[in-house]
């Protein structure tokens, strides 16, 4: 790993930067960034060299790092990463290297010139039978309330990602704003 990715307590003091951009880890980003690392370390005691680079949690850990560090910094205001209404005030990572249907949200600060990544969305098994339903130009799956898109509006909702860097230091902080 080429950088040292920080926790929202650190941004006063933080100077990594990449592409004038400083990246920091929300602490639901960081504990998932510290399990999946976890898991690759035990992973390479283990395998072969050849298993350990077809893993599926190894590939994983290596698209997360790319987009972290070479494809959200490039350009975070891209319209490939944005999201549409209600969540249009974030963006996520698609496709890029990440395995099918997981989704990398972050939220950009232009002024302060900082990416948070806030959380990542993958799926999740439900023996519940799924209808496909049309539904404003866009297909979904009714009664799939365990989509990492309805999970992370639920989040916002409740608050856990605020809109302000402030906000979102205060939250980490264990301070209301």
């Amino acid at each position: 790993m080429r950088t040292r990715h920080l926790n929202l307590v650190q941004v006063r003091e933080s100077s990594v930067k990449i592409n004038g951009w400083a990246i920091l880890f929300h602490p639901l980003f960081n504990d998932q960034w510290q399990q999946l690392l976890h898991q690759v370390k035990s992973l390479r005691s283990r395998l072969s060299t050849d298993d350990f680079v077809k893993h599926p949690q190894v590939k994983l850990f290596k698209a997360l790092t790319i987009g972290i560090e070479e494809k959200i910094p490039t350009d975070p205001l891209a319209s490939y990463f944005a999201l549409r209404k209600p969540l249009d005030k974030y963006s996520r990572l698609k496709k890029m290297g990440l395995p099918s249907r997981y989704r990398l949200f972050f939220k950009v600060f232009i002024q302060q010139k900082v990416i948070i990544i806030l959380w990542l969305g993958f799926p999740r098994k439900d023996e519940r039978p799924r209808v496909a339903v049309r539904r404003k130009g866009t297909r979904e799956e009714e009664g799939d309330k365990k989509d990492c898109y309805r999970v992370f509006a639920k989040m916002v909702k409740k608050g856990q990602f605020p809109l302000s860097l402030k906000d979102l230091i205060d939250l980490d902080n264990g301070q209301e704003s």
